[in-house]
């Protein structure tokens, strides 16, 4: 389904979307969200009257083609073998419908690559939260420049398979994107889901997470986002949080009722990438440890967690691609260990880049699996 999703639309000419069917669910289904959504996702829509005319634009046109452009190039490129390796090497456990991705910013897309089944995706980052712009509001110049500025901040993942830190604190700024709800809500639509509702929601000091409305004492919560959307091939109800805080251990300190929800998160698939090597640090030994509690297994490029720091007792560690010394601004980084293993472990193909050494080949990845869960099957 991914790959009829990311690639169907690389025709210039914009293929329409086949009607999709009345699901009812708890949650109300948000048809102008979802419009929305498609609109900057460069993906028709016709139930908003406005935004269908806007869709008729030579601009929006010449926007979408790019998108089915960049979205059919980069599944050719990376995200379709990122699929097939993921369906024959990752461990599916259906008791698991957890994945925790820290350090994420905006990027769903390929946590769902990895893990398209699971029913929340945890995502933490600095980047702000912002809001889907309202189309209809803006002057036509407003719109095609709003436009643009999504295009722009695509260009590193589609190239790279990550976003660079300090042009995304740039790209997302209120005066352009406006956040990371507008580029998650993206890669959603994207991935070949219906957007049911976006909530904005906080966590309180005592850890539970609640819509922010209905929180009355808002000093030191942290804030975010409950993002439902709707597998149009499953017709399964999924969900992407999205908690904008400091995890390193002092804003952990700050924000003890954060520290408590994620001590609280259940058993979960973790993802690690371009993590800028944050996690070698003794500056996050918390959500390290608690990376290491809460995963069943755990999937990250060498810039997530130390290789030094997993116990070779409790975890069955596989290593795929190959391992290159980090090059200009992590040079300082030095695994000896990490080489050491790369040189005597078994070698295992990986058959795509991901993470800062894309560009020379050199991509890698681990893969962590705790040892009752081998036990197990």
């Amino acid at each position: 389904m991914i790959v009829l999703i990311l690639s169907c639309n690389h025709n210039p000419k914009v293929k329409e979307l086949k009607k999709i069917p009345e699901i009812t669910s708890v949650t109300p289904i948000s048809t102008l969200t979802d419009d929305q959504a498609s609109f900057i996702s460069g993906m028709p829509n016709g139930k908003s009257e406005c935004l269908s005319k806007l869709n008729s634009t030579v601009k929006w046109k010449h926007y979408a083609r790019e998108l089915d452009s960049l979205f059919y190039h980069s599944n050719s490129f990376r995200l379709e073998k990122m699929k097939i390796w993921a369906d024959s090497e990752l461990i599916k456990n259906q008791s698991i419908t957890t994945v925790f991705y820290p350090f994420s910013g905006p990027d769903f897309l390929n946590a769902n690559i990895f893990y398209p089944d699971a029913d929340q995706y945890i995502m933490i980052g600095m980047e702000p939260i912002g809001y889907l712009p309202d189309i209809c509001k803006m002057h036509p110049d407003s719109v095609n420049s709003y436009l643009n500025t999504i295009n722009n901040a695509l260009n590193d993942i589609f190239k790279r398979s990550y976003f660079i830190t300090s042009k995304m604190n740039n790209d997302l700024r209120k005066t352009k994107v406006n956040g990371t709800i507008p580029l998650i809500s993206l890669f959603i639509k994207r991935t070949g889901h219906q957007i049911v509702s976006i909530q904005r929601i906080g966590v309180d000091s005592l850890g539970k997470w609640q819509l922010i409305d209905s929180i009355k004492n808002k000093k030191n919560i942290v804030p975010g986002i409950k993002v439902d959307f709707l597998s149009l091939s499953k017709k399964k109800m999924q969900s992407v949080f999205y908690f904008r805080t400091d995890i390193s251990d002092k804003g952990l300190a700050k924000n003890p009722g954060f520290r408590i929800y994620l001590s609280e998160l259940p058993q979960s698939y973790s993802y690690l990438k371009a993590a800028s090597y944050l996690m070698h640090s003794d500056n996050f030994k918390i959500i390290r440890n608690i990376i290491f509690d809460k995963s069943s297994t755990i999937l990250q490029d060498d810039s997530g967690i130390a290789y030094r720091y997993f116990d070779k007792l409790k975890w069955d560690i596989r290593l795929y691609g190959k391992y290159l010394k980090p090059k200009t601004e992590f040079s300082y980084i030095n695994e000896p260990d990490l080489q050491k293993a790369y040189k005597s472990a078994l070698m295992r193909p990986l058959p795509y880049t991901l993470g800062y050494n894309w560009g020379l080949g050199h991509s890698n990845m681990l893969y962590a699996i705790k040892n009752k869960i081998i036990a197990k099957k």
